[in-house]
């Protein structure tokens, strides 16, 4: 989608915010002056004649920049009837007619959705009929979804005006995506990516609500991050080949914890609907009891007896103890998120410092730098995360005091940002998303903040980590469970354990009573195999 620049000068840049003399944790009106500088800086562009990408160009990624720009201003509050937004408006929608990859799809469809004209619904809906023919059959999108648009597709899509009723597919549309569809390769087994796969998730959730059907998009989203899942939470950046049960993984960047987190949010948002459309339906009406036996006889014409064919009636459940009611058993959705956030707090407490003055910032660059390595693709990951979860902290570090503080640093004199591993109009409207705390899907982060599961998922830090001086705040006493995520936790710890670490940490966690280290070894045991599988059993 984007080409990566000044990864070295990330680097040294967030060297740079490690080592230089502390500062105070950004307040609230430094935080405002940094969006609106970036504001301004993004403004400024989209005045001038010519601006924005040349949407002629083929494949053109400069496309998914103007989208994102265009999101930051309208997240920062700038009306849609700004002269830079009605600029990036007209860009995306004359480019949008043509798109056939997944990044600028999706960014086309985000953009449109956020700006909330009815009149783009089609287009939307268009869009998204694109994304669900470019899945591959592991549940992931790459680059492409479809091979390319004639100019009487542009011409009939131009032509559909849209409907009166909302939350229904157009039948123009309809009928285009059949077209497609026809065309798609059922077997379509092209390599995909989980960067990718994270923004189409995203932009099909968007559409759901304007009458296009992803769910069983959505469930085959589901199981393909239940399936990848890495022993140590994270997820890689490759899907599983086509046909494989199972990836063969790698780990991935620390976006693509998030990437994980965002396509397991999407089921537990749907498990919550589920939940609700149960609850709201009538009972079903009870059957007239027969006349009881035992105070008539024989002779009575009114005796019934028994009907031998009936069987005896179910026992009753016992009334659960008064500390389990309320309580839920965590599904394998609960399971994956909590070894996700175990390790997404392992990054976090590698990568934020403290400021030495009761603040703390995040380190730009660390881990080996690298697309999606504490970037600011990371950044918009990690705060998409935490507002669809809720979280304002996340193993004992608030992540959002970390990331505003590194980001009112790095800010450039005129307003945007040069470091962040893009180039700046990526960079700042990225940093502008991040400190506005954007909330792109507030239907999903609903349903998945209301679900009465989530508050057991963001536990505390990496085992015997403990909190740095001054980083974050403690978090919030989780609702106790039969799994709880500080057994996630502990096993996560175990399992990114070296062979030289392996055995310490095992007899720590054996040696320790309490159920939780019971449960911790046994969520490990599943992800294991060979002799740390005996180890553990054995323990």
């Amino acid at each position: 989608m984007m080409r990566k620049s000044g990864i070295l000068l990330a680097i040294l840049i967030g060297l740079l915010v490690h080592m230089a003399a502390p500062a105070r944790a950004a307040d609230p009106k430094q935080v405002d002056a940094a969006i609106q500088r970036g504001v301004a800086w993004i403004k400024k562009k989209y005045l001038q004649p010519n601006a924005g990408p040349n949407i002629n160009i083929p494949f053109n990624h400069a496309l998914g920049g103007t989208c994102l720009a265009g999101l930051a201003l309208l997240e920062a509050g700038v009306p849609p009837t700004d002269p830079a937004v009605q600029n990036i408006t007209r860009i995306v929608r004359e480019a949008a007619y043509t798109q056939v990859q997944t990044y600028q799809i999706s960014l086309c469809l985000m953009y449109l959705d956020r700006l909330g004209d009815p009149n783009d619904v089609p287009l939307i809906q268009a869009l998204a009929a694109r994304l669900l023919v470019g899945q591959t059959q592991t549940g992931g999108w790459g680059y492409g979804c479809i091979a390319g648009v004639s100019a009487e597709e542009v011409q009939f899509l131009r032509a559909v005006k849209p409907m009166g009723q909302a939350g229904r597919m157009h039948p123009d549309i309809e009928r285009y995506a059949q077209v497609l569809f026809s065309r798609r390769n059922p077997q379509n087994s092209v390599g995909d990516d989980n960067s990718n796969t994270q923004f189409a998730v995203l932009a099909l959730w968007l559409a759901r609500k304007h009458g296009v059907p992803v769910d069983t998009a959505l469930d085959l989203v589901e199981r393909r991050f239940l399936l990848t899942q890495t022993r140590t939470g994270g997820w890689p950046y490759t899907g599983p080949a086509a046909g494989a049960s199972v990836a063969i993984v790698q780990e991935g960047s620390p976006s693509m914890i998030c990437a994980g987190l965002l396509g397991l949010a999407t089921g537990i948002a749907r498990r919550q609907e589920r939940r609700l459309k149960a609850a709201e339906e009538p009972a079903p009406k009870k059957m007239p009891e027969k006349p009881k036996v035992g105070a008539s006889t024989p002779d009575d014409p009114f005796f019934q007896p028994p009907d031998p064919a009936s069987p005896p009636p179910p026992k009753k459940t016992p009334e659960p103890k008064a500390e389990e009611k309320g309580k839920l058993r965590l599904d394998a959705r609960d399971q994956a998120a909590q070894f996700a956030f175990a390790a997404l707090g392992a990054v976090l407490h590698n990568s934020v410092r403290p400021d030495g003055r009761g603040g703390s910032a995040f380190v730009l660059g660390g881990q080996g730098g690298g697309h999606g390595r504490n970037d600011f693709y990371f950044l918009w990951s990690l705060e998409r995360v935490g507002v669809i979860y809720g979280l304002d902290v996340i193993a004992n570090i608030d992540w959002y005091e970390a990331v505003s503080t590194t980001l009112v640093m790095t800010q450039a004199a005129d307003g945007s940002w040069e470091v962040g591993g893009y180039d700046p109009e990526v960079n700042t409207a990225f940093a502008i998303l991040v400190l506005c705390k954007s909330n792109l899907a507030r239907d999903l982060s609903g349903k998945v903040q209301n679900d009465i599961n989530t508050e057991m998922r963001a536990g505390p830090g990496p085992s015997g980590s403990g909190t740095p001086s001054g980083v974050g705040r403690p978090s919030k006493a989780a609702s106790p469970s039969y799994l709880n995520s500080e057994a996630a936790t502990l096993a996560a710890t175990l399992l990114r354990s070296s062979e030289s670490q392996w055995a310490v940490t095992l007899r720590k966690i054996r040696d320790s009573n309490g159920s939780v280290n019971t449960q911790a070894l046994a969520l490990a045991a599943d992800r294991l195999e060979g002799v740390r599988l005996l180890d553990v059993r054995t323990a």
